[in-house]
């Protein structure tokens, strides 16, 4: 009678579906549906009060910011239920109890059992008894998961049997993070694994029958019928299968829960041992950027600060201090920029001629003094050197004479070698 479908990100064929839209050529779109009828697709309609696109819907809803979604392409981010229009009910005897026959039933896991089951008889409807049934269906289950949530409602009357499409996105409350944060606006998540969980399945059909009931004439609607009943039970007894479905339920819960628990236990450790070794790392960074410090202290302390103090040294001699500072590098950028009047003079703004000039003063003192000194040197340099070539000139001569008069003195001794011979 229901059957729930999920879809991840991206997967938007069923929009496709539930609207119907046409061709080019104007013509309804059957996707080789076999039990669609064009020539009723008029009929069809969408029971969501907003319309508008679904796919704008959905991305709007999940744009929020208020709305937690976990971006993976694995994650469901909207459902669909079919509900479609119940045309068999169960058959009554005259006192109005339930008719049971014995029929085989085929489950999914493909086995198949011989149960009691009602006995079913064909049901027919008016077209207000239709519109009916799904305006309570979509009251049902927008009620049940927020009609912010729902995407679409679309009502098919162009197939074998009437149906609504019922899209929406499956949202909870995020309770770990509104605990977290109990002083801002609570936030919801997408999370279709809590929302439609097997306790969801199982009470469904009921809780919908109970709805149908309550809001429109008993039993007009059967929505449990030979395919929920499940066979010649008392109420009681299907309280209890119930109550021992969700209790099984529960313990599957339970058991993943604890995985899950052991997992994240895990995470933590892998966690605790990153971090460990990262502020292992961090402290040897630490240690090293230490060393590196100290030692460019220490070759600053080397070559930067003797030059800074032979500087300062040098502006304190000259009888600056450092309020002097300013107005010497004043003069200096003045320097760049002087100016020349019409007779080819040139003029250099001083600023603060007070005490710049004095400190000028003494400044071209001090290369007076150096230009003399070098003058001087330079003239002792030229003398040494003068002195220099006439000891070496004077050496020469020296040295040729005394090659002279030792050749004369080897001549008479050659010639008695030469004569003895």
């Amino acid at each position: 009678m229901a059957n729930f479908e999920k879809f991840t990100r991206g997967d938007y064929g069923l929009f496709a579906h539930c609207e119907r839209k046409k061709d080019e050529n104007g013509q309804y779109i059957t996707f080789g549906n076999q039990r669609i009828d064009p020539t009723r697709t008029h009929l069809n309609y969408n029971m969501c009060p907003d319309g508008g696109e679904q796919r704008e819907r959905l991305e709007a809803r999940l744009s929020d910011p208020n709305v937690k979604c976990m971006n993976r392409a694995d994650v469901v981010v909207y459902g669909s239920w079919c509900i479609t229009l119940p045309t068999y009910a169960p058959l009554e005897d005259e006192k109005g109890n339930i008719i049971y026959e014995e029929k085989e039933v085929h489950h999914k896991d493909g086995t198949i059992t011989t149960e009691t089951v009602p006995r079913l008889t064909e049901i027919y409807y008016t077209d207000e008894q239709i519109k009916q049934f799904f305006e309570l269906s979509y009251k049902f289950l927008s009620e049940r998961y927020g009609e912010k949530n729902v995407i679409s409602a679309y009502v098919h009357m162009d197939e074998t049997t009437p149906h609504m499409h019922f899209l929406f996105i499956p949202i909870v409350d995020d309770k770990k993070w509104n605990e977290k944060h109990p002083d801002k606006e609570p936030r919801v998540k997408v999370c279709a694994k809590e929302l439609m969980n097997m306790t969801e399945m199982n009470v469904f059909h009921r809780v919908l029958q109970e709805y149908m009931d309550q809001h429109s004439r008993k039993g007009l609607f059967p929505v449990l019928n030979g395919t929920t009943i499940g066979g010649n039970r008392t109420i009681a007894e299907l309280k209890a299968k119930s109550a021992l479905e969700e209790a099984i339920d529960a313990t599957k819960h339970a058991e993943e829960i604890k995985e899950a628990a052991n997992q994240s236990v895990i995470n933590a450790n892998e966690q605790v041992r990153q971090v460990q070794s990262e502020i292992v790392n961090i402290q040897e960074a630490k240690l090293i950027a230490e060393e590196d410090t100290e030692k460019w202290l220490e070759e600053l302390e080397k070559k930067e600060l003797p030059v800074m103090k032979e500087l300062k040294d040098g502006l304190t001699d000259l009888g600056a201090d450092k309020d002097d500072y300013d107005s010497i590098t004043g003069f200096a950028k003045a320097l760049e920029h002087p100016v020349k009047s019409s007779t080819g003079k040139v003029f250099v703004e001083i600023p603060n001629p007070e005490k710049t000039l004095p400190v000028l003063k003494k400044v071209m003192r001090k290369l007076t003094s150096v230009i003399e000194k070098t003058k001087d040197i330079a003239r002792k340099i030229a003398g040494h050197a003068e002195q220099t070539r006439v000891s070496i000139r004077a050496k020469l001569v020296e040295a040729q004479e005394e090659a002279r008069r030792q050749n004369e003195e080897r001549k008479p001794v050659q010639k008695r070698n030469d004569i003895s011979r």
